[in-house]
């Protein structure tokens, strides 16, 4: 089941997030306010793929893969 189009609360603050960050970011679970003061919900790596033959020296990356992991939340200050 889809939570787009349905409003929830900041798991940080409580305050309901808007119907429009959810439909672009449907996973999201912080008010923009929040996500700004944390500095993001996710944090992204990079990781290039070799494609050389094993024992070469020679680097020759074809591609790039990208991982998206959610941050742990801070407790908001008061």
């Amino acid at each position: 089941m889809s939570d787009v189009g349905k409003s929830r609360p900041c798991q940080r603050c409580g305050v309901l997030i808007p119907l429009e960050r959810i439909e672009v970011l449907p996973d999201t679970r912080l008010c923009a306010g929040c996500s700004k003061a944390v500095g993001g919900e996710f944090e992204l790596s990079m990781t290039p793929e070799n494609l050389a033959k094993n024992g070469s020296l020679k680097k020759n990356y074809g591609s790039f893969e990208f991982k998206k992991t959610r941050k742990p939340l801070p407790p908001k200050r008061r």
